[in-house]
């Protein structure tokens, strides 16, 4: 355990949340070494009155004003502490302006409180403050505490793209870039642009569990997937919409491989398959949002994986999680050219520059016969692009980065 520094890591994602998140995968490998607090997105009182069953055990757990929550969770079976604050305001509505900005005071105080509370309960001396691509809360530190050894900010989207937290994000976001003592993103297309708000922004790109998608010795085959015994599968994966996945590919793969079932898993928009006329497809089984390690069995038995992104402003900075899971897994891969950081694995996936291309390319995909220098070459790519791998980047610039500081004030 490396006891110089603790980390105090604040994430977009919830801990509740089922989806993978780089947020998490970070928190779970740095506590192998280090003391983690996880601090929750705050819950606002929208959230608390609007909570449906699957939140009924949280919502019991708080009062209606709430206070401050601390417990040991695992994350990949690493010990960290989850902080969930007392709940705030639901405020993204409002416009820009002065009332916009009393109100998010307040909610900033909520998650300040928090850390004062939790810097006091455990006893922590010397820390790093790292902010996963959640601007709106990166100034949460009083000044009256301790002061983080260095206080660190990475994106891993687009902000001014994704339209709910744009509206006050991408103005947050240039003020955390600026006052933060690092910055990381994990695309080519979000250094060049937040490189114009400061000089150097770090690129460490996501990564995968290696182990989890490599190994299928002890994955069962789901039971939904008897159904579709002699077919060949087709595995997508993620957060499924319209922003950023090309529906009108998706019905052109269903309509072409009519004999084959594409398998896709994550949360989905009913209006947006409907206004796509998506769900009239039988040969498309939404799977709906599902845990990595329930996700590693669909994977494990399908035939070959796809990432059909649109080419737009948003995925040009994305550099998708799913990209290693599919590789560790030594499936066969079809994308779209969609941005500079998918373009640097073109020596082991088929890229596709067209709907018609991309077609083509699934065939050779499913056409393939198993050879086993393909699978290790894909194998081998992934295995170098796992979380550990990552974390030590990671380290290295933060504690390079501290010493910098250190001698600066001395």
């Amino acid at each position: 355990m490396e006891s110089s520094y603790d980390i105090i890591l604040i994430g977009l994602s919830r801990l509740d949340n089922i989806l993978n998140s780089s947020a998490f995968n970070i928190a779970s490998e740095w506590a192998k070494t280090n003391r983690v607090f996880y601090i929750n997105r705050p819950y606002s009182l929208k959230d608390y009155f609007l909570v449906g069953e699957a939140g009924a055990e949280w919502r019991n757990k708080k009062g209606i004003f709430g206070k401050n929550t601390f417990e040991s969770v695992l994350i990949n079976n690493e010990e960290i502490i989850a902080v969930t604050p007392a709940l705030s305001l639901p405020i993204n509505f409002l416009q820009d302006g002065a009332l916009y900005d009393f109100l998010h005071a307040y909610n900033e105080r909520v998650v300040a409180d928090a850390v004062s509370e939790l810097i006091k309960k455990y006893h922590i001396k010397n820390y790093v403050f790292f902010n996963n691509f959640i601007p709106e809360y990166f100034d949460v530190i009083p000044d009256h505490i301790t002061q983080p050894l260095l206080k660190v900010y990475r994106s891993s989207d687009d902000i001014s793209q994704e339209p709910y937290i744009a509206k006050h994000g991408v103005r947050k976001e240039q003020i955390a870039v600026k006052e933060a003592d690092l910055v990381l993103v994990s695309s080519f297309g979000l250094q060049q642009k937040l490189s114009d708000l400061r000089d150097p922004v770090y690129r460490i790109p996501n990564a995968a569990d290696f182990e989890l998608f490599n190994d299928f010795s002890e994955l069962t085959k789901p039971e939904d997937l008897h159904a579709f015994e002699g077919k060949k599968l087709i595995f997508l994966s993620g957060n499924i919409s319209k922003l950023r996945i090309d529906y009108q590919l998706l019905s052109d793969i269903a309509l072409r491989f009519a004999d084959c079932q594409l398998l896709i898993a994550g949360p989905v928009k009913d209006t947006e398959l409907s206004d796509f006329q998506l769900n009239k497809f039988e040969n498309i089984t939404w799977l709906g949002a599902m845990s990595l390690a329930n996700l590693a069995r669909y994977l494990a038995y399908s035939d070959c994986a796809i990432i059909p992104f649109l080419k737009n402003t948003l995925t040009a900075g994305i550099y998708p999680l799913k990209i290693n899971e599919y590789l560790a897994a030594g499936k066969p891969v079809v994308s779209t050219n969609f941005s500079e950081d998918i373009a640097g694995f073109s020596d082991c996936i088929y890229l596709a520059n067209s709907n018609e291309e991309f077609i083509a390319q699934i065939e050779r995909a499913l056409n393939e016969s198993g050879d086993i220098d393909l699978i290790q070459q894909r194998v081998t790519v992934a295995k170098s692009n796992n979380w550990a791998h990552r974390m030590a980047e990671i380290k290295h610039l933060v504690n390079l980065h501290i010493a910098e500081k250190q001698a600066r004030l001395s």
